[in-house]
């Protein structure tokens, strides 16, 4: 707080209850010892110190037009659950509604064998909610990042109970035609490097000895029975005598494995018994220096004599139970505070026809139900389709109805996607979400509360192709409104990109020129004022910013982009002066005015404090000292 209005408020007249209101038309002028660094444009740079005046982004909010309105940002939970760390800091003082990046779909909640932990999503609740912040939860019902091992046991083959058991092999991993591996340690760090070719199958070359730090995920998603045991064989063999050891389970536990070798190539066998169903080998080579190759891994015992495939029914019930095992545990975590969900993620496709002339869902590209031979592309991870065993209706409907049996009575449930503001195919996406929603709510019953557009998008410039794109995003916003559902900015994010090319290559941050910031700041100013221009107050639910900073140039999301309202120092960028003006309507003017309360204050339209909320006074009098918000504008008493 500056000097000046900290004299104000500590005024004796005002502690007699003679009543002062400071009026903040826009912005606080503050001193920079009092600000931290991501209340600062770029230091030592002249150009930047405008933004410097600039209040937190979520006090540019009108509550009196917008009452409904979150302003969210996509959030690293880890970062953000550093006590008082920037991130943290950050986040509560410039948005009301923070998304989990990952934290909360469920790959990260439920391992291979189902165990499920929910720990992180309860203390990331749990801090935000008492910070005043609200949590959106993403997501419930999405393709990727999925537990796929535990799922897909689940629909395994079941054994025939009339065809008994027989010894035999259950599972195996031939390295000359398998060239794969899942995690292992730094190679680089710990001095190993792993190789494959079609004679000697996986090379282990380590050239430092360690006691288990040259380490491997050998081979994954390995279906045992718990508690049985097994021969397992390692054909194998060393530049000299040596051993393998580790691990068959998970990051948590799970059966000790151990295997000597000679120079000669050996089948190895020893005997485990794993402590769990769905298997990972962690395999390491200790206190070794030389090569080390295996050919094969191969898992024998007594399984049953037939198995037989799960009817569709038994498919459908298996995966009810699954989802309504996953959700509910989700919704108990939350604890009935996470009141907006992403029911269902990314399900509409970009290709093919429904038989309506809309898009039909993505599947699997071997899910081919009618002879249709588009395929669908997965955005990463470990994708698992609800959609191609309980079909295009059911799957939905069911997460709807699980999400509401255990999720707040107040619940509200969206679909989120991607490229609704798609412009090539004249949004034709957005249309095509809006005609399922109607498939989905069809009967009867199941009740879709809004529509998330994800809208990472990039700032081009070209003025026609720009502007084009803008006349799409239009278009999104009124197909959008028009379905009568909440309305929201699920994912924003930006780029550059330079030229005449509509697909383009993002110029990179360390690129781009002051003018093209600007630019990007312009593009932001537009879509905000576009959204609220378009949007009925009733219908909006928010816009939230998927990346505050930069990305660094070895992410994994857009790498090296201007995709932040913040650089990757926690600096305000130009960027953050188009958020104020789009929040705003415009340039806030700056300076305090000192208003006596003497004059009738209309509070009609509601009292709501720094976060969006709605206070339950309805007269300041009612209130204690502090700063909030009456007809838009900012009110200490």
């Amino acid at each position: 707080m500056c000097t000046f209005a900290t004299k104000l408020l500590t005024n004796p007249t005002i502690k007699m209850k003679k009543l002062y209101l400071l009026l903040f038309v826009a912005s606080l002028s503050m001193t920079a010892m009092a600000q931290e660094k991501f209340e600062l444009g770029k230091p030592n740079n002249d150009a930047y110190r405008y933004l410097d005046e600039y209040m937190p982004l979520k006090d540019y909010i009108d509550y009196s037009k917008y009452p409904n309105f979150k302003l969210g940002a996509g959030t690293t939970v880890s970062n953000y659950l550093t006590n008082n760390s920037v991130v943290q800091k950050l986040t509560n003082k410039n948005f009301t509604e923070t998304v989990a990046g990952n934290a909360m779909k469920m790959a990260s909640c439920v391992d291979g064998n189902g165990t499920m932990n929910f720990t992180t999503v309860r203390n990331y609740v749990n801090t935000a909610t008492n910070a005043g912040i609200s949590v959106y939860g993403h997501t419930l019902a999405w393709h990727s990042q999925q537990p796929k091992g535990w799922l897909l046991k689940l629909l395994a083959d079941k054994p025939d109970p009339d065809a008994g058991e027989v010894y035999a092999q259950v599972a195996s991993k031939d390295f000359r035609t398998n060239k794969t591996l899942g995690w292992k340690a730094n190679e680089s760090e710990f001095g190993f490097t792993t190789k494959f070719d079609a004679t000697n199958g996986l090379t282990v070359t380590s050239t430092k000895s360690y006691q288990y730090q040259v380490q491997f995920v050998a081979w994954e998603n390995i279906i045992l029975e718990k508690g049985k045991t097994y021969k397992m064989t390692f054909t194998i063999k060393g530049s000299k005598s040596g051993r393998v050891s580790g691990r068959l389970g998970d990051w948590n536990g799970g059966a000790n494995v151990s295997a000597n070798f000679t120079s000669e190539w050996k089948d190895v066998e020893i005997s485990v018994k794993p402590t769990m169903e769905s298997n990972f080998l962690l395999l390491q080579v200790p206190n070794y220096v030389g090569d080390v190759s295996i050919k094969s891994i191969k898992i024998e015992g007594n399984k049953p004599a037939k198995m037989i495939p799960l009817t569709k029914k038994e498919m459908h019930d298996t995966l009810v139970y699954a989802m309504d095992k996953w959700i509910k545990g989700m919704m108990t975590a939350c604890g009935g505070k996470v009141k907006g969900w992403d029911l269902v993620n990314e399900a509409i496709s970009g290709e093919g026809n429904d038989g309506s002339g809309n898009y039909p869902l993505q599947h699997s590209e071997n899910y081919n139900p009618n002879g249709n031979p588009n395929a669908t592309w997965d955005v990463g991870g470990d994708a698992f389709y609800w959609q191609d065993y309980m079909g295009d209706l059911e799957y939905v409907r069911q997460a709807c109805r699980l999400a509401r049996k255990y999720g707040p009575e107040d619940i509200k449930l969206f679909i989120n996607d991607y490229n609704l503001e798609s412009d090539w195919d004249d949004n034709k996406k957005v249309k095509s979400l809006v005609n399922w929603i109607k498939k989905w709510e069809a009967d009867g019953v199941t009740k879709i509360d809004g529509i998330g557009t994800q809208m990472h998008i990039s700032c081009f410039e070209s003025a026609s192709i720009l502007n084009n794109i803008k006349s799409h995003i239009t278009k999104m916003f009124q197909v959008m409104a028009s379905s009568g559902k909440l309305c929201r900015v699920s994912e924003l994010d930006m780029g550059y990109v330079r030229g005449t090319n509509r697909w383009g290559s993002s110029v990179k941050t360390t690129q781009l020129t002051e003018t093209e910031h600007k630019r990007m700041a312009d593009f932001y100013e537009w879509i905000i004022k576009e959204y609220f221009r378009i949007i009925p107050p009733e219908q909006q639910w928010g816009i939230c910013q998927w990346c505050t900073t930069d990305a660094p140039t070895n992410s994994g999301w857009r790498g090296g982009e201007p995709v932040g309202i913040w650089d990757l120092n926690y600096y305000r960028k130009h960027v953050y002066a188009g958020f104020v003006r789009g929040l705003n309507g415009g340039e806030p003017t700056t300076g305090i005015d000192v208003v006596k309360a003497n004059e009738t204050i209309d509070s009609s339209k509601g009292i709501y404090n720094l976060n969006g909320m709605r206070m339950q006074a309805t007269s300041l009098d009612e209130l204690p000292s502090g700063l909030y918000i009456v007809n838009g504008k900012k009110v200490f008493k």
